[in-house]
């Protein structure tokens, strides 16, 4: 699909969102006013109150859905559990316990992680309804909502189940229509895996590595056919940030730098294309580059990332640890993310990228001690 087309995609169903949740409002407002005309005003308030509430527990209600409709049918065929988040709420399965973490990614307001199964070829892993399943789920709650919504006397249980109903219409639709803005969402890695036997293979290694760091290991442990993504385009920006998270674990600086100017300058994902820059500029500093360098790439689009990801990402914590003890010399500031990665570590939920964080991390101090 040519970027055009793409674009217009995106826009028309921003316009056809948009269009539909104002004729949607337009008729509940209208019949709320038909339910409460000539009623005490009280009633109308009431049932414009419930409107809101519903709008805002459906919504979350239909993120879980989704995310169950991922899970169910990711167990289905075969996949095995990692985690369930909802929001930066993180639910974890490891060693057959469940534990709470916290985690986020911008741009998504959910997600359910599941191992592959294991395979020598991925074309015949199944796919297309672990990730299609959330949208499925939405559009089953909404076909079921609806004509309950419709028989039931209760007006302030019909006011929600068709709230829940178009929430989750909305909600599929968003999903399963191929778009592309922070992350791909899932209709799009559908379209790209059934255009192309390579994005399969690509997105089978990227949930296969994932798993594994998720298990414990540290990036450079994992074995290099899995960072091997084989994508011809569209996920090579996330194999030049698999592979320069391989070398910077192994300390390789000078290397892992080329990989994230690669992926710094490809704009196809966003997402990967600002981790890239995160990381170039932690390369950066670790190089010892000139400080144009450093403060031309640290500018306010980039700062206001790292500050926004760091609430969750402890890789933001190291991040800014080597900016403020290795290049600003601030060891007050440079303590702050010290202490912030020490308590991020107790929540994040990938152990891999826990272990490989805190060996960076030690590294910058001894880089720090040996220098200063």
């Amino acid at each position: 699909m040519k970027k055009n087309g793409k674009k217009i995609i995106a826009i028309g169903s921003f316009i056809i969102g948009c269009v539909g949740g104002l004729v949607f409002s337009q008729k509940l407002i209208s019949m709320i006013d038909s339910i409460s005309e000539g009623r005490n005003p009280g009633i109308k308030m009431g049932l414009l109150l419930t409107m809101m509430v519903s709008l805002f527990v459906s919504f979350f209600l239909s993120l879980i859905i989704h995310e169950g409709g991922h899970l169910v049918f990711g167990l289905l065929s075969g996949y095995k559990y990692l985690l369930f988040r909802i929001g930066s709420l993180t639910l974890i399965k490891r060693n057959n316990k469940y534990e709470c973490k916290k985690f986020s990614i911008k741009g998504t307001g959910g997600q359910c992680l599941l191992m592959p199964p294991e395979s020598d070829d991925p074309q015949k892993v199944p796919f297309f309804l672990y990730h299609a399943g959330g949208g499925i789920f939405n559009l089953l709650t909404a076909a079921i909502a609806i004509p309950i919504a419709l028989n039931v006397e209760s007006t302030i249980l019909n006011i929600f189940l068709l709230v829940l109903a178009f929430i989750s219409i909305i909600l599929g639709l968003t999903n399963l229509i191929p778009l592309k803005v922070q992350v791909p969402n899932d209709g799009y890695n559908i379209m790209m895996m059934l255009r192309k036997s390579s994005e399969r293979t690509a997105i089978y290694k990227m949930l296969k590595v994932n798993g594994l760091l998720f298990n414990g290991l540290t990036p450079s442990k994992i074995s290099p056919e899995y960072i091997e993504l084989g994508s011809e385009g569209f996920y090579k920006s996330a194999e030049n940030l698999l592979k320069g998270n391989v070398l910077i674990d192994q300390f390789n600086f000078e290397e892992a730098e080329k990989h994230f100017d690669e992926g710094a300058k490809d704009d196809t994902i966003a997402y990967y294309q600002l981790e890239s820059r995160s990381e170039l500029f932690f390369c950066k500093i670790m190089n010892k580059a000139s400080a144009e360098e450093i403060d031309a790439l640290y500018d306010k689009e980039l700062a206001k990332y790292i500050a926004n990801a760091g609430r969750t990402f402890i890789s933001k914590r190291r991040q800014m640890y080597a900016y403020y003890l290795l290049y600003k010399h601030d060891y007050q500031a440079a303590e702050k993310e010290y202490q912030a990665a020490m308590k991020l570590k107790d929540t994040y939920p990938i152990e891999g990228e826990v272990l490989s964080e805190l060996k960076l991390i030690d590294y910058i101090k001894n880089n720090a001690t040996m220098n200063g």
